[in-house]
């Protein structure tokens, strides 16, 4: 039998199952019964399996935030080199020529490099458990600020072809979600877009623009994005079959 968890709500209307980070969870109304959900686990179990494997094939692959660790950074892949400096910084190797790219490059031998150079405190065997963290703060601090350099510039271009224009524009990290729009006109980005290919955050970007003119996910909504971005079931298929090889957390 499968673990679960039930989450019970008065205000929820029906049911669903859900599998995060390995976990099987159950969202379900205050009324229905344990034995139903319970049968309904065993009939999903196969799916549940399937899902609860993928996932943990996904977290052996994602980055521990050490050397020789694999990310992707405008779609392709880097490979993470850790060395010690006085001076700390991160930087992409000048060789390196990342390809703008739908496909997630798997080429593992002409691999770019991204250096993370941390101070040499963090060399101290003392230190060395903090590096996973140290790094990761490092790499998130140079992933938003190449996002403050390319996302007003793609919202600036994308607002003069759609004569569409945001009143603001924030970027940040968040947990759940690629870009926002509000009924304040106000867009918001996540910087961690920086991992996706180039056409997919022009997806991105099209997509919140969008909304300014229809708050909504209507048919009139998907047929201005079908508009100015043409290939956006592309775009959203690489989200849906790549998302889950993108985590951002320590392990």
């Amino acid at each position: 039998m499968i673990d679960y968890h039930v989450v019970r709500s008065t205000r929820r209307k029906t049911l669903s199952l859900q599998v995060k980070q390995g976990k099987v969870l159950v969202r379900a109304p205050h009324f229905v019964d344990d034995n139903y959900i319970s049968n309904l686990v065993a009939n999903k179990s196969a799916w549940l399996r399937k899902k609860i494997a993928e996932q943990a094939q996904v977290g052996q692959q994602s980055c521990q935030f050490k050397q020789g660790d694999k990310l992707l950074l405008l779609g392709e892949t880097v490979r993470l080199q850790v060395s010690f400096a006085k001076k700390s910084t991160v930087f992409l190797s000048t060789s390196a020529n990342l390809v703008h790219s739908s496909q997630p490059s798997e080429h593992t031998d002409a691999c770019a490099e991204l250096h993370v150079i941390l101070p040499y405190r963090y060399q101290d065997p003392a230190m060395a458990a903090q590096q996973p963290k140290v790094i990761k703060k490092y790499l998130e601090h140079y992933l938003k600020q190449q996002a403050l350099e390319l996302f007003p510039e793609k919202v600036e271009r994308f607002s003069e072809l759609t004569q569409l224009r945001p009143k603001s524009i924030k970027i940040r990290q968040y947990s759940a979600r690629w870009g926002s729009c509000n009924n304040r006109k106000e867009l918001s980005f996540n910087y961690l877009m920086m991992m996706l290919p180039d056409e997919v955050i022009n997806y991105v970007v099209i997509h919140e623009l969008c909304h300014l003119r229809f708050l909504n996910h209507s048919a009139d909504f998907w047929n201005l994005v079908e508009e100015y971005c043409p290939d956006y079931l592309q775009m959203k298929l690489w989200l849906k079959v790549n998302q889950a090889k993108l985590p951002w957390r320590l392990p």
